[in-house]
């Protein structure tokens, strides 16, 4: 992914960073130059070599609990027998532990109804989503949540028509009070995640949008045995979905720029404007009643107030805005923020941008004021056969092309939470960029596509920039870190339906191989080695 040497026939890596790139006989001779002839030296036979890949967004610790702690019900196709898996599998959890079942996007759960009639004392929440979720009677007692509770700004407590409580919820995951795991299950299921998901597919650093402050704690924990990828941690601010600090400002105050290593690290703050595709603060939804608009969770100033706490205390802010009128919103508070602070770069980001849109006009004034566009492409595959199901009605869905065109990037990113944990495969993502279809193979946002060499870039360069790192990650490059990916097809020969298939051989961090290996392939001819 380097411009100047687009290709090259060899690497050397020393000390955890990458020493050479070129042909054959000039990378021998660096190598030989900096440390002598002893050296190891591998032959790939005909292996690709990429810069391991970057996830600029995503949700480790909620994929584990999915993976490892939770009952998995995406594949099910009625409340009936999701009820009927959840039964069988709750017999076995100890007494008092919920019973969480992980659905996907478009699923039908089981109403409340049904979840009392087979759960009529154990505590019981389904998930479509991080988002959304319906749980039942026991659980809502469990959580003090009754009729006279109210919901936090930027949360949904839904109600049926004659006002009563139907056990769904949205963005209110925090207010459940779900035991917390022990150290060991947690730890155990995040460290399996990020090896079974991540390393596997040749995924070398991760940001993770934190969600407790156990599961960054085990993460912190994991990252010391440098067995796992690279770590950044954001962390959500309060009001929003499992916040994890009070005050942006007051914490930006305290954290003054991003802590820790180069394995793991407090990357900046997320914030909350509105709620996932259900929650969404859209114009199209003022001129029904208030109870059923998007849900916002902060005004335009307090934004900007907590913008310019970051900026100036030097933390990045990913901000989520789905629906149009939070990101004006966003997009408005940013402006103000470069208005106010010209000199600095402060890669102010909007999550989820570009996944619907009506025009470049929000997009443009974005880039102008130095922020950057975070679309997830991978959510393209849960998008209904039907335009007309699709949400909002009218809006321009994953314009990724034009995104490029005005951006000149589009950081690469999962941002799954175990509906679809497949997105953390940066191959399968690549795809969905390169065929914007559903997952029934209907093309959903015609002339949109990018080529081969974007969709690269995306979970590298993009990425790396789009999370201020793109001087050490994202290249093959000297002084850059040996982060690689070596994968078993050269991606510019592919097919694009093959993308989602390509094998990683080793994922190499920091010079370590910590997933496959190279010993198979090793080839010392004149007792040289790596």
């Amino acid at each position: 992914m380097d411009a100047d040497m687009p290709r090259a026939d060899a690497i050397a890596v020393w000390g955890g960073e990458i020493l050479a790139v070129g042909d054959l006989a000039t990378v021998r001779a660096e190598a030989t130059a900096k440390v002598g002839p002893n050296f190891l030296e591998y032959d790939l036979g005909g292996a690709t070599i990429l810069p391991g890949f970057i996830d600029a967004h995503t949700h480790v610790e909620m994929i584990a609990l999915s993976r490892h702690l939770w009952i998995d019900v995406r594949d099910l196709t009625s409340p009936e027998a999701i009820v009927e898996r959840l039964t069988k599998r709750a017999a076995d959890l100890p007494k008092g532990e919920w019973a969480i079942g992980q659905g996907t996007f478009g699923q039908e759960l089981p109403t409340k109804a049904q979840l009392d009639a087979a759960f009529p004392d154990r505590a019981v929440a389904v998930r479509w989503t991080m988002h959304k979720y319906v749980v039942n009677q026991a659980a809502l007692e469990t959580s003090g949540i009754d009729e006279l509770t109210t919901a936090p700004p930027g949360a949904r407590i839904q109600r049926d028509e004659q006002g009563h409580l139907n056990g769904v919820l949205e963005e209110a995951w925090d207010l459940l009070a779900i035991p917390p795991y022990t150290k060991e299950r947690l730890e155990l299921a995040i460290q399996e995640s990020l090896r079974e998901l991540f390393l596997k597919n040749g995924v070398t650093t991760v940001h993770e949008i934190g969600c407790t402050a156990e599961g960054l704690q085990a993460m912190q924990v994991l990252a010391r045995t440098h067995e796992i990828p690279r770590l950044g941690v954001l962390l959500t601010a309060r009001p929003g979905h499992q916040p994890l600090i009070d005050a942006t400002k007051n914490t930006a105050r305290v954290l003054g720029g991003q802590l820790g290593d180069d394995r793991y690290w407090i990357q900046g703050i997320k914030v909350f404007m509105d709620g996932g595709r259900d929650g969404a603060f859209r114009s199209e939804d003022l001129n029904a009643p208030a109870d059923g608009w998007g849900l916002l969770t902060r005004l335009y100033p307090t934004l900007v107030e907590e913008l310019v706490a970051a900026v100036r205390a030097g933390m990045q802010v990913c901000t989520h805005a789905i629906g149009d009128l939070a990101q004006e919103i966003a997009v408005s508070a940013i402006e103000r923020v470069h208005q106010l602070f010209p000199e600095i770069d402060h890669r102010l980001r909007i999550e989820h941008f570009f996944n619907e849109s009506f025009g470049t006009k929000h997009l443009e004034r974005l880039v102008a004021a130095g922020g950057i566009a975070v679309p997830n492409p991978g959510f393209v595959f849960a998008e209904p056969d039907d335009p007309a199901k699709r949400q909002p009605p009218g809006a321009a869905k994953f314009s990724l092309r034009t995104l490029n065109r005005i951006q000149g990037r589009i950081p690469g990113n999962s941002d799954t939470a175990g509906a679809q944990p497949f997105t953390t495969n940066p191959w399968f993502t690549m795809q969905c960029m390169l065929q914007l279809t559903n997952k029934n193979g209907i093309e959903v946002s015609p002339g949109e596509t990018v080529d081969v060499q974007t969709a690269l870039k995306a979970f590298t360069v993009d990425a790396a920039y789009a999370t201020m790192q793109e001087t050490k990650k994202g290249r093959l490059a000297p002084g850059y870190f040996a982060d690689l990916a070596v994968v078993d097809s050269d991606p510019f020969e592919l097919a694009t339906e093959d993308f989602a298939g390509v094998q990683t051989l080793a994922t190499i961090v920091g010079g370590d191989v910590v997933h496959g290996s190279l010993s198979a392939r090793a080839a010392a001819p004149s007792g040289e080695g790596q």
